[in-house]
C-alpha cells in the first residue's frame, strides 16, 4: 500500500508541475502575442538587427520584419494586400511612385523630435522627392561610381564613364542588375538626362548596353558585386558609394571614381503606409532610428553614409570622416541627379528595355 500510494503521489506530483510549466509558457505566449506589432518592410540586411531588438525591448513591442531585394519587389508585394505594413524603406523614386499613388501618409512631426538631427544635405535631397518634408525619413545616401583595382586600372581611364565600353576590359567588367542604375551609365555616355522620359534616348541607351553585353562578366549589385573586385576577379564594377570604403578596408589597392560625366545621387529613405495598422508605433520607430547613437549603430554596421548629423558628429575616424566616397564635396553633389519616379507608362517602357537587355 504504502508503495502504491508512492507512485500515484509521484504521478500527480508530475501532473502538476506539467501542468504549471504549461501554465507558464502559455502566459509567456498571452504576453508576447498581446504586445504591440509593428510591421517592417526593407532591404534585405539594410538595419542592424540588434536595433531592431533593442527597440522591442524598449518599448515593449513586437516587431515583424520582412524583407526584399529591388524596390520593384517590394512595390508589388506592398501593393498585394498579401500583407499590411506600417513602414517601408526603399528607393527616392519608388517612395516618391509610393506617394504619388496614395499609398503613404504623412507623419506627424511632434511624434518625430529626432528628425532635427538630420544634416541639411539629406534635408535638401529629400526635398527633390518630398518638398513639404512632410512623407519621408531619410535612411542613408549615396552616389553610384565605378570601384576599380587600381593594379589594373589607372585613374584617368575611370575618370569616365565610357571606360565601361572599352574592349581591353572584356570580361572584367560587372554591371549593376538594376535596370535604372545600369541605364544610368548609358544615358551619361550619351550625354542625356538620367530622368528623361523620352523613348528615342531610353532605346539609344538600351541599345549601348546591349553593345556592351560581351564585355560584362556578370550583373550584380552590393556585395557580390564589391567581392568581384576586391578577390581580384573583375577589374571594376559599378556600385553604390557604401560599397567603396568596406572595398578599401578589405584591399588598399581598390579605389572609387565618380566619372566626369556626373552621377546619380540616391537615397534609400522611410515611409509610412496609408493603411498602417500602429501609425503611432510607426512613428515612435522612426524617431528612433533617428536618434543619434542608433543611426551611429546602423552606420557602423552598413557603412553607407548616414543622413544624421548629430550621429556624424560623434564618428572620430578621419579615415571615415574624409573619405571622398562616403562624403563627396560639393561639386560631385551639385552635378549629381536624384531619381524622379518617371510615371507608369516609362516605368513599363524600362522593365520592357531591360527584358530585351538581359535577354539579348
Amino acid at each position: 500500500m504504502k508503495h502504491g500510494f508512492s507512485r500515484i503521489t509521484k504521478i500527480c506530483l508530475q501532473l502538476v508541475l506539467v501542468c504549471a510549466i504549461a501554465l507558464i509558457a502559455f502566459g509567456a505566449f498571452t504576453a508576447c502575442s498581446s504586445k504591440p506589432k509593428l510591421y517592417v518592410f526593407n532591404y534585405g540586411d539594410y538595419l542592424d538587427p540588434e536595433i531592431v531588438s533593442d527597440f522591442e525591448r524598449e518599448f515593449g513591442v513586437k516587431v515583424v520584419y520582412d524583407e526584399y531585394a529591388a524596390p520593384e519587389d517590394m512595390y508589388a508585394k506592398f501593393t498585394s494586400g498579401a500583407n499590411q505594413y506600417d513602414v517601408v524603406c526603399s528607393s527616392e523614386y519608388m517612395i516618391e511612385k509610393l506617394m504619388k499613388n496614395d499609398l503613404v501618409q504623412p507623419f506627424d512631426p511632434a511624434n518625430i523630435p529626432n528628425y532635427a538631427n538630420l544634416s541639411d544635405t539629406a534635408k535638401t535631397f529629400m526635398k527633390m522627392i518630398d518638398p513639404e518634408s512632410k512623407y519621408v525619413i531619410p535612411q542613408f545616401w549615396g552616389t553610384v561610381g565605378i570601384l576599380y583595382d587600381s593594379t589594373k586600372v589607372t585613374e584617368e581611364e575611370v575618370s569616365s564613364w565610357s571606360i565601361l565600353m572599352n574592349d581591353k576590359f572584356k570580361g572584367q567588367i560587372v554591371m549593376p542588375n538594376s535596370e535604372r542604375d545600369s541605364m544610368l551609365v548609358a544615358l551619361k555616355i550619351l550625354g542625356y538626362d538620367l530622368n528623361t522620359t523620352d523613348k528615342k534616348q531610353l532605346d539609344e541607351a538600351a541599345e549601348l548596353l546591349i553593345k556592351q553585353k560581351p564585355l560584362v562578366q556578370a550583373y550584380l549589385l552590393d556585395k557580390a558585386a564589391r567581392l568581384k573586385v576586391v578577390s581580384g576577379n573583375a577589374a571594376m564594377a559599378v556600385v553604390y558609394s557604401g560599397e567603396a570604403y568596406l572595398a578599401s578596408e578589405e584591399n588598399s589597392n581598390i579605389k572609387y571614381s565618380i566619372p566626369k560625366e556626373g552621377t546619380n545621387i540616391w537615397l534609400d529613405a522611410w515611409a509610412i503606409a496609408k493603411d498602417a495598422p500602429n501609425k503611432e508605433l510607426a512613428e515612435t520607430f522612426l524617431n528612433y532610428l533617428c536618434e543619434p547613437e542608433v543611426a551611429l549603430k546602423n552606420f557602423e554596421y552598413i557603412y553607407y553614409t548616414t543622413p544624421n548629423q548629430a550621429a556624424l558628429e560623434l564618428i572620430d575616424d578621419k579615415n571615415v570622416t574624409e573619405n571622398p566616397a562616403m562624403f563627396p564635396d560639393d561639386s560631385i553633389k551639385e552635378k549629381g541627379i536624384v531619381y524622379k519616379y518617371l510615371g507608369a507608362e516609362i516605368e513599363q517602357y524600362y522593365s520592357q528595355l531591360w527584358k530585351k537587355i538581359k535577354s539579348e
